[in-house]
């Protein structure tokens, strides 16, 4: 027992990460090469359940989790990162499993994005997957014509765009279009008859494109192109695989191919949300 309790004692402890420590986290995503900046670090510590590990002297940052609420049935863990020098010593399974003891004493199921590397990791977990994503990317102004039918989205729209988001996406998430939307960099695009909407945030090292949802691919290729003809500047959107036709357009656009997520639930499979629908994600961290 009192082995036991020194080796409980010697474990760096948990901590929750809040604005005092946004410069450690940005340091951890940006040597991870990811693409938050601060306003994403800042919506994700506001709206959820953010921890981190500490360590040396003075404390810094090594280690990152978060967990968001997306309305009472989901929560997404995402920013999962361990810095270089502090790795292979349990510190992320540490944070990934305070996550999930958050989010399933909320009642609530955990879903999350990862990598192929990643989902070798949490299917031992108990996630398993449910959609795969891949994420296309272009070095700037894709040669895309403006399109007819599409204006621009702002707040004054959350009263139809929240609803409609919330049963496309399978999940209540609010506070994620209020804040894209309330950004000075934002570009986003709704369909003429509110069927459709494309949100972007700009990136550390490229503007994210999404989420994009739409009532058919058509409506959805529009969208893409008149956002891509107001945007200068590398682009990363991540597509859903299963939207064959809208895979195609990115590719004659001239898009590539960066990497894979797979889209897994925690606790068994549920479907959520509408597939026909939806055509590109807000991003690993967002859903």
């Amino acid at each position: 027992m009192a082995n036991t309790e020194a080796h409980s004692l010697s474990l760096p402890q948990i901590g929750s990460l809040n604005p005092g420590l946004l410069p450690g986290a940005l340091a951890l995503s940006a040597e991870a090469n990811w693409n938050q900046v601060a306003a994403d670090w800042r919506l994700m510590m506001t709206h959820g359940h953010a921890v981190g590990i500490e360590m040396g002297q003075p404390p810094s940052l090594v280690a990152s989790a978060l967990a968001l609420p997306m309305g009472a049935r989901l929560a997404w863990i995402s920013m999962v990162l361990v810095t270089a020098s502090q790795r292979r010593l349990g510190l992320a399974s540490r944070l990934v499993l305070d996550c999930i003891q958050w989010i399933e004493a909320r009642g609530a199921q955990a879903v999350l994005d990862a990598t192929a590397a990643g989902a070798e990791v949490y299917r031992p977990l108990g996630f398993e997957t449910l959609r795969y994503i891949t994420r296309w990317q272009h070095p700037g102004n894709a040669v895309a014509s403006p399109r007819r039918g599409v204006m621009p989205l702002t707040a004054a729209d959350m009263a139809w765009l929240a609803p409609l988001d919330a049963q496309i996406f399978g999940a209540k998430r609010d506070f994620v279009l209020h804040d894209l939307l309330a950004r000075p960099d934002a570009v986003c695009l709704r369909g003429a008859d509110e069927a459709g909407y494309i949100l972007s945030r700009a990136g550390r090292v490229a503007t994210q494109i999404g989420p994009l949802s739409a009532p058919e691919p058509d409506m959805a290729i529009r969208l893409l192109d008149g956002l891509l003809s107001r945007l200068p500047g590398p682009v990363f959107i991540d597509a859903y695989n299963d939207q064959v036709e809208f895979a195609s357009h990115l590719a004659a656009l001239g898009f590539t191919r960066q990497r894979g997520f797979e889209r897994m639930m925690r606790g068994g499979i549920m479907q959520f949300g509408d597939n026909f629908r939806s055509f590109a994600a807000a991003g690993p961290e967002l859903g």
